[in-house]
């Protein structure tokens, strides 16, 4: 009987054996919760991360100021990715329940922004495509799982950083950036914030650690070798 897991390792196995693993794109994006209840605020990045050539490559979509102008120009960028690389997986950890429907919700005020003459403009086009037909790849439950196989318990919840500092996955090189804003006290949005406002360097490399870190435990869990 078929169930998600087969389904899930058919669209990989497609994947690997056609060589198209590079079209599989790690994603993340910085945003208040209170996002998904109000769709006006604004998001900071979009961050990915995908495997060309046996390297991990990182792209950063962030803005400069927290303006609708800022967060269209963000999104343009975006989609001028999706138009190159047309994603065809869409790889997270947790994205089903913040990423996607929070781009999904973007999308409904975006539409008329990019549209001209009755037309998406072509990036945006590829954008849309990339988020309504590409297959979304939460490795939340497979990685659950991997840890339950290996502690010999039930399976149960369990965060990127917890996932990211126990012992199945030590062999890989994580950048394990997650303790730039965990090690601080206070609300984890209010310090992203403050780290994107202040110290921009740092707010990089905490988003880039969580796409690269995510993809390479996508790469681990369903076994696929740098292409």
């Amino acid at each position: 009987m078929v169930n998600y897991e087969n389904l899930q390792n058919h669209i990989v196995e497609f994947l690997k054996s056609n060589h198209l693993w590079h079209r599989a794109v790690s994603i993340d994006i910085e945003a208040d919760l209170r996002t998904l209840d109000d769709p006006e605020k604004i998001i900071l990045s979009i961050s990915t991360a995908r495997r060309v050539n046996n390297r991990i490559d990182i792209k950063n979509f962030i803005v400069e100021e927290e303006t609708p102008e800022e967060e269209i120009k963000i999104f343009n960028e975006f989609g001028s990715f999706c138009e190159e690389v047309r994603p065809l997986v869409l790889v997270g950890f947790g994205n089903s329940r913040f990423d996607i429907p929070l781009l999904l919700l973007k999308m409904r005020r975006l539409d008329n922004l990019f549209k001209q003459n009755g037309i998406y403009q072509s990036g945006y086009w590829a954008f849309r495509d990339a988020l309504t037909r590409s297959y979304i790849l939460d490795v939340i439950n497979p990685v659950r799982f991997a840890i339950a196989d290996y502690d010999n318990t039930n399976p149960k919840f369990v965060s990127l950083d917890f996932a990211l500092k126990h012992p199945r996955f030590r062999h890989l090189p994580f950048k394990n950036s997650k303790g730039i804003v965990s090690k601080v006290e206070g609300d984890k949005w209010e310090i992203i914030h403050d780290l994107w406002k202040k110290d921009r360097r740092k707010f990089e490399q905490y988003i880039e650690g969580d796409v690269h870190d995510t993809l390479l435990l996508a790469e681990d869990i369903f076994k696929i070798n740098g292409e």
